[in-house]
């Protein structure tokens, strides 16, 4: 349990010894991620007008591709900044669209914290626009794609219910690898993990094609997940299981690595029995439990 113990204390800090090897993503050539930004105030939301010839004169959130070099949240801010003309600090993240990590859309919420917004045309955008959210939700303006309507809904959503969620971790990876966090709450202020025989979490390395020949852009994360359930952890079902969330998602792309790792949470309402060395580790730790019971993670649409 040294592992989540340490996620605990600092939240920049990942499974020790990941996999290193295995598909090698790299943006603008064999991977592309997306950022957007919903910033909204007063029941309003800020939308950018498209300059793009395929869908000028459109509405559409602060979105763009993660450029080479990039973090997720510098990226964020970078596209925020230049087609909305505002300083754009991200609080969370509302959701992880795509679910392969081929494709992924990473959509933050956040506050304005400087400039001003945008009311010239320039190759970015438009210009950009306070507008009402029902005004948007209900698509009485043009908008280049409905798309960001479920986005808005659940940041509307989440901000009603006080969700606490999660940003992204800024630790470099060259592939892309996921550990499973699984929890049977014991209700006596104790949890039970799953873990192996050196305390580690079920952790596999995401290829770019899997083993049946399908291309990788069709399996994504939560069938993946699955496999690592039945393959190495030798779970009969897993039907009952709840998905927690992303509980961590690690990428910086500052030293020009565009690996992802993904954490992610599940709970399982029985000590269901184990295989290949795998067992339930109990801990009354309260920070530990306090950790994986919040909702201090990242929604996977």
């Amino acid at each position: 349990m040294e592992d989540l113990r340490k996620m605990v204390s600092s939240p920049n800090t990942l499974p020790a010894e990941l996999p290193t090897d295995g598909f090698i993503p790299q943006l603008r050539r064999n991977c592309c991620y997306i950022v957007s930004a919903v910033i909204i105030n007063q029941n309003k939301v800020v939308l950018i007008q498209e300059a793009k010839l395929g869908c000028r004169g459109k509405w559409y959130l602060p979105a763009g591709r993660v450029e080479r070099g990039e973090t997720l949240i510098q990226a964020a801010k970078r596209e925020v900044l230049e087609e909305a003309g505002l300083v754009f600090s991200p609080t969370r993240v509302v959701g992880i669209e795509g679910s392969s990590p081929g494709w992924m859309r990473i959509n933050f919420i956040g506050e304005v914290i400087g400039g001003e917004i945008k009311t010239h045309e320039d190759k970015e955008s438009l210009q950009a626009k306070w507008f009402d959210i029902d005004e948007v939700l209900n698509s009485r303006i043009s908008l280049r794609a409905g798309d960001i309507i479920p986005v808005i809904k659940s940041a509307v959503e989440q901000e009603k219910t006080k969700f606490t969620g999660a940003l992204p971790v800024e630790i470099e990876r060259p592939n892309y690898t996921i550990s499973l966090v699984v929890v049977h709450d014991n209700q006596n202020n104790s949890i039970s993990l799953i873990e192996d025989a050196e305390g580690k979490f079920p952790t596999a390395v995401i290829p770019k094609w899997n083993p049946a020949g399908v291309d990788r852009d069709t399996l994504d994360i939560l069938e993946i997940a699955q496999r690592i359930f039945k393959d190495q952890i030798g779970l009969e079902t897993t039907s009952d299981l709840k998905f927690g969330g992303v509980s961590s998602l690690a990428h910086d792309g500052r030293q020009g690595n565009d690996g992802i790792h993904f954490t992610l949470l599940y709970f399982s309402p029985h000590l269901s029995s184990l295989d290949n060395g795998y067992t339930w580790q109990s801990s009354n730790d309260s920070c530990i439990r306090e950790f994986v019971l919040s909702d201090k993670v990242m929604p996977l649409k």
